[in-house]
């Protein structure tokens, strides 16, 4: 399959077509869909047609937020009966009291059940199991493909893992056993089911996430009311995701090792230099945080690498300035003098008094 601008390859990366419906929504709802996607870190000039390229789960989600926030509904207009902007923040926020993650499902499954108007999620123990099941059979939805209907419930799983998640990360993915979906049998083309590091089974009455009773019980430190927030959970789930296809990918050169490419072709604004990566300027920053590393630092140590090798081959201090992209020559002579001790007079004599010497080492 060929990729689109934004495409990508990978365990967790969709057909395109994958956001369909989602765009349709938003569409129809009068939403300008440009922004919506520049905002998702996808092409403006996306094709969703069959065919037409691969994204990555993370931004399918960031577009599901985007969306949500476009229609003021929470449930994307999947639901007939409407969440208004704030809902998940206030289920979260009921959360204050929780000692255990155990203790926090039942909350959640309690107040999305008041929500959505129906018993649809429950909370059961069985044996040294915990499990959050959500049945869907009698749920108000508005769309009626099943197929995507699959597909949507099982990025709840998704989400709902990602709260947990939110709580305690390290509690939730430990405590993960397996998980059940409703889909009739294990398909090709489902890149979503790779984000588990558990059992599927599939063709299952309802669907359900099954935890390590005992470790969901242990006691834990809820968040900060502030740090409990539907973005917040998204941002999670991102996180989750990027991990996961970073650990099942062959090894790839470092985001800093890229970046460094970028530059040497001239690329060197942060936003440009994401849209090339296939993700956000936020990801790309926590990407490189990770790496231990910033973009501001890499920029500069190439910028003053390259002054380095123009001016050791003495091209004039103020071609290098306009050369590199500096306003005016003071503010190069100001940048070189802050990165080396020396102003690019000063260190272009220097190397004039090497002898044989017309390019200065990389280190």
């Amino acid at each position: 399959m060929s990729k689109g601008r934004s495409g990508e390859d990978g365990l967790l990366a969709l057909d395109a077509e994958r956001v369909q419906p989602l765009l349709e929504m938003a569409r129809n709802a009068g939403v300008e869909l440009g922004p919506l996607l520049r905002s998702s870190g996808l092409a403006e000039d996306l094709n969703v047609s069959a065919g037409g390229g691969r994204i990555s789960l993370a931004a399918y989600f960031r577009l599901q937020q985007a969306v949500s926030r476009a229609l003021q509904d929470e449930t994307f207009q999947m639901s007939e009966r409407r969440l208004l902007p704030g809902t998940t923040d206030f289920v979260l926020s009921r959360l204050a009291g929780s000692t255990s993650l155990d203790a926090a499902m039942r909350i959640l499954a309690t107040y999305y059940n008041l929500l959505h108007g129906g018993e649809y999620n429950r909370v059961v123990k069985r044996g040294a199991v915990v499990a959050f099941q959500t049945d869907d059979r009698n749920f108000p939805f508005t769309v009626k493909d099943p197929d995507y209907l699959h597909f949507a419930m099982e990025c709840v799983q998704i989400y709902l893992h990602s709260m947990l998640a939110t709580i305690s990360e390290e509690t939730a993915d430990a405590g993960l056993r397996r998980v059940s979906v409703v889909r009739p049998r294990q398909e090709a083309g489902q890149p979503q089911l790779n984000f588990w590091r558990a059992p599927i089974q599939y063709g299952c009455e309802f669907y359900a996430l099954d935890y390590d009773a005992e470790i969901m019980a242990r006691k834990i430190a809820v968040p900060a009311p502030e740090l409990l927030t539907a973005g917040r959970v998204y941002e999670e789930a991102i996180l989750l995701i990027e991990r996961r296809e970073r650990a099942s990918a062959p090894m790839q050169p470092s985001v800093a090792a890229r970046l460094r490419e970028f530059f040497q072709r001239g690329v060197v604004d942060q936003t440009r230099a994401a849209t090339l990566l296939g993700m956000s300027v936020a990801t790309l920053r926590r990407r490189l945080t990770e790496e231990g590393t910033s973009f501001r630092d890499l920029r500069r140590d190439a910028l003053n690498q390259s002054a380095k090798d123009l001016l050791a081959a003495r091209r004039p201090v103020a071609d290098v300035a306009d050369q590199l992209g500096f306003s005016d020559f003071r503010s190069f002579n100001r940048a070189f003098r802050d990165w080396n001790g020396v102003t690019p007079k000063a260190f272009q004599a220097a190397q004039r008094a090497r002898p044989g010497t017309m390019a200065v080492e990389r280190k």
